[in-house]
C-alpha cells in the first residue's frame, strides 16, 4: 500500500471538502461556540488557521456556498504569517464578511504559561490584540499542539471566551481532525456517514485541503514556497515603486 492510500491524500482536496460539507449537512445542524445546546445533537465546525490564511478563505467561500458557517482560530505567534501584514489582515476580515466566526488561537508555550493566573492574562492580551485588529470579539479560544501541559486547563472559559478544549467537549462530543495533513484516529467521511455521534467537532486546518490530491509534506512545502514567493514579490513592488535597483551579480 502506498502513501497515497494509506493516509488517503484524496481525501484532502476542495472539492472532496465541499462534499464533505453536504454531507455533514444531511445529519447535523450546524452550530456555533456561542450558540449551541449541551443537549442538542450538532456538529462544531472548526479550523485552526497554522499556514495559511489564503487557504482558510478558500475554504470559508466554499462552506458560505453551502449555507453553513465555521468558526476559524487565528494565532498571533505562527511562523508561517503575521496577522499584521495587510494581505493577512484583509483574509481574516474576509472570514468575518463571509458570516464566519474568528476564534483564537493560543500558543501557551509562547508565554510559557505555567498556572491558571498567567493563563488568563496571557489570554486576555492575545484577545485585546485579536479585537484591535479585526473589530470582533473573540469568544472562544483553542490551544496551539495541546499536550501534557494544556490538560490542567479544562475550565469552560477563561479570560472571557469559551475553551474549545474545556471537559464538556472531551466528555460529551466526539472529535475528528486532520492534524499533520491526515485523519487522526478517524476519517471524517466515515464518521459523517455513520452519524453515531450526537454531538461532533470537527477541526481541519485549511492549509491541508489543495485543488489537487497530494502528500502532506507537499502541502505544507506549498505554504512555504508561497509565503516566500509573495514576500519577494512585495520586496521587488517596493524597489519599483521608489525606483530604486534589486542589484544581482550580472
Amino acid at each position: 500500500m502506498t502513501n497515497a492510500e494509506r493516509y488517503r491524500f484524496s481525501d484532502f482536496t476542495r472539492s472532496n471538502y465541499s462534499r464533505l460539507l453536504r454531507l455533514a449537512k444531511q445529519s447535523y445542524p450546524f452550530r456555533g461556540y456561542t450558540d449551541f445546546k449541551p443537549d442538542e445533537r450538532f456538529v462544531l465546525w472548526r479550523h485552526d488557521i497554522d499556514l495559511s490564511p489564503q487557504g482558510a478563505v478558500k475554504l470559508a467561500q466554499r462552506e458560505a456556498a453551502e449555507g453553513v458557517a465555521a468558526t476559524y482560530f487565528v494565532s498571533l505567534h505562527s511562523d508561517f504569517y503575521n496577522l499584521l501584514e495587510h494581505e493577512v489582515t484583509d483574509c481574516m476580515r474576509a472570514l468575518v464578511r463571509l458570516g464566519h466566526h474568528v476564534g483564537l488561537h493560543f500558543d501557551p508555550e509562547y508565554h510559557a504559561v505555567g498556572d491558571e493566573r498567567e493563563l488568563v492574562s496571557a489570554l486576555t492580551r492575545e484577545r485585546r490584540i485579536l479585537e484591535e485588529v479585526l473589530e470582533v470579539t473573540p469568544r472562544v479560544f483553542s490551544f496551539h499542539n495541546p499536550g501534557e501541559s494544556t490538560k490542567a486547563y479544562r475550565a469552560p472559559d477563561y479570560a472571557g471566551m469559551m475553551n474549545a478544549a474545556g471537559s464538556y467537549f472531551y466528555s460529551q462530543v466526539g472529535f475528528c481532525s486532520d492534524s499533520n495533513g491526515h485523519w487522526r484516529g478517524r476519517r471524517l467521511e466515515d464518521v459523517l456517514i455513520a452519524a453515531t455521534d450526537e454531538r461532533l467537532q470537527v477541526l481541519t486546518h485549511p492549509e491541508m485541503w489543495q485543488d489537487v490530491a497530494m502528500s502532506a509534506r507537499e502541502r505544507v512545502d506549498r505554504c512555504i514556497d508561497g509565503r516566500a514567493q509573495r514576500t519577494r514579490e512585495r520586496y521587488e513592488r517596493l524597489l519599483r515603486e521608489h525606483n530604486r535597483e534589486n542589484v544581482d551579480n550580472g
